[in-house]
């Protein structure tokens, strides 16, 4: 299904467009569920703040479907469509690891939608880090880049199993760079 720049069906939609004959999918990796729960932390603590002020309303009497409807509209226009966007970028990101490329997709919103394709002889290597004290299975992730993508380094958070994708990345990347200097000797 496709929602102005949203498109449920991405994943299939990138491996169609970025993969060439020959060229094989390594890893397709979305983030962790934990990504889209620490996102959305305030939003929880202002819909407790609603939630208690329509408790107060009732306790006291006060006038309850104003309140109510004023709370639903105010928690509408400031936590829904915040939690929306969260949930959309949480669910739609990923990144597709191949034998040639490394590609990034950026899902923001409805009407934002990024795709980065890294070629792996731009990248010089790879690292990940734990996060939180290393208590849930994910950490971060940094690609850093030879050149290209304005920066030398790209960090991706909440990357599930992040030291396993690594260290796939890196397998693939010596793959690759053994496999450009055996043509050049050939």
């Amino acid at each position: 299904m496709r929602f102005f720049a949203l498109d449920t069906n991405i994943a299939q939609k990138i491996r169609q467009r970025y993969c060439t004959e020959g060229e094989e999918e390594v890893l397709l990796t979305r983030y962790h569920w934990l990504s889209f729960v620490f996102k959305s932390v305030r939003e929880m603590m202002i819909t407790a703040v609603f939630l208690g002020v329509i408790f107060l309303a009732w306790k006291y009497e006060w006038p309850l479907y104003e309140i109510i409807a004023g709370s639903v509209l105010l928690w509408l226009v400031f936590v829904f469509f915040h939690v929306l966007r969260e949930f959309i970028d949480w669910r739609y990101d990923m990144f597709l690891v191949t034998t040639e490329k490394i590609v990034l997709v950026d899902q923001t919103s409805f009407i934002r939608h990024e795709e980065k394709p890294i070629h792996l002889e731009n990248v010089g290597g790879v690292s990940s880090a734990t996060q939180y004290l290393n208590l849930f299975p994910f950490g971060s992730l940094t690609l850093h880049l030879k050149e290209g993508l304005g920066g030398d380094a790209v960090k991706l958070r909440y990357v599930p199993h992040a030291a396993h994708v690594a260290s796939a990345i890196a397998d693939v990347v010596t793959r690759y760079q053994r496999r450009g200097h055996d043509i050049d000797a050939a």
